[in-house]
């Protein structure tokens, strides 16, 4: 049997039968959307609410631990001219929690949908009561696209989670049982 690879020709029938049983490649892809992603760091994020929205994020530190803070702003031309409101949680200025959301038509929904699924693949549609939600998960990271109907336009959050920043802070302290 021929196989043409990399390396020129090769006569070898087994090399062929180990390429075909090579598991798929890992995706490694990080989650993000519009510019935005879990781990951010605060002063690229409130840059991508600027370049990309036009939009001024206010932070400020909790009172009750100084690794946390939250941003929140609207960003009046992130998408086509649509205003979209941001909500971000922070631990030690990376963003853990981020939400992106706002009032769409069925067109620019079905956009940001087309957007996700094209970058990271279909996945299954949940719904319930009301909401109907996509959801990805790469390497401790979440993004969920979830909305229901508001009138003829539809409410849409974007939401990205950075596991493995919330489990460093959620576990910091803690000691490892042996």
């Amino acid at each position: 049997m021929l196989l043409l690879g990399t390396g020129g020709l090769s006569l070898c029938p087994n090399l062929l039968a180990s390429q075909q049983e090579a598991p798929a490649p890992i995706d490694t892809t990080r989650l993000g959307f519009l510019g935005f992603y879990g781990g951010q760091p605060v002063g690229e994020l409130k840059e991508q609410a600027r370049e990309a929205g036009r939009g001024e994020l206010s932070c400020r530190p909790a009172a009750s631990d100084l690794r946390l803070s939250e941003c929140r702003g609207g960003l009046p031309e992130l998408d086509s001219g649509r205003s979209v409101d941001v909500w971000a949680a922070l631990i030690d200025d990376r963003v853990a929690i981020l939400t992106l959301s706002g009032r769409l038509s069925e067109a620019r929904l079905r956009r940001w949908r087309e957007l996700l699924e094209g970058r990271y693949g279909p996945t299954v549609e949940y719904h319930r009561g009301p909401m109907w939600m996509l959801q990805w998960v790469r390497r401790g990271q979440m993004l969920r696209l979830s909305w229901r109907t508001k009138g003829r336009e539809f409410e849409v959050s974007a939401s990205l989670t950075n596991g493995p920043l919330l489990d460093g802070w959620a576990n910091q302290g803690k000691r490892v049982k042996s």
